[in-house]
């Protein structure tokens, strides 16, 4: 599914509630450099928060892109395969060393929202954000 370009923003709607493990097109906008290593333009986004419990109007997304994006050997990136979400175009790679808090309103309208994750799929994006967090070292 592309990017729903075609979509005005003033046809946005927001009756759908937001939850964990919703996949959204975001707009993430334009890179600030060449060199510029954080994600740019509309890609798909998970989000990582429960926004019935947080500030209203905000979401935690993990930006998502293509799985020939792929680095060898690096180890925050979640792997998300068609077969496991058949809403994907191709497969495609969780970054999860890209967090972003985003408005809600306008940036996640109900015509951007594809799917949503299964809790499988969550719990390996939630193993490698304990990993970019040192979470563990701060619990022992």
């Amino acid at each position: 599914m592309p990017f729903p370009y075609h979509v005005r923003s003033s046809d946005f709607t927001f009756d759908r509630q937001l939850q964990w493990g919703d996949v959204y097109w975001y707009d993430f906008g334009v890179a600030k450099s060449n060199q510029d290593k954080t994600i740019a333009e509309p890609h798909l986004a998970v989000i990582v928060n429960n926004p019935q419990i947080t500030w209203p109007g905000v979401a935690l997304i993990m930006s998502m892109t293509g799985a020939e994006h792929k680095h060898q050997g690096y180890v925050f990136q979640v792997l998300v395969t068609r077969r496991e979400c058949s809403k994907l175009d191709k497969d495609s790679l969780v970054k999860t060393d890209q967090i972003y808090s985003v408005p809600t309103k306008p940036g996640l309208p109900d015509q951007y929202f594809l799917t949503q994750l299964e809790m499988r799929i969550m719990k390996r994006i939630y193993e490698k954000l304990v990993l970019v967090l040192n979470f563990n070292e701060v619990v022992k």
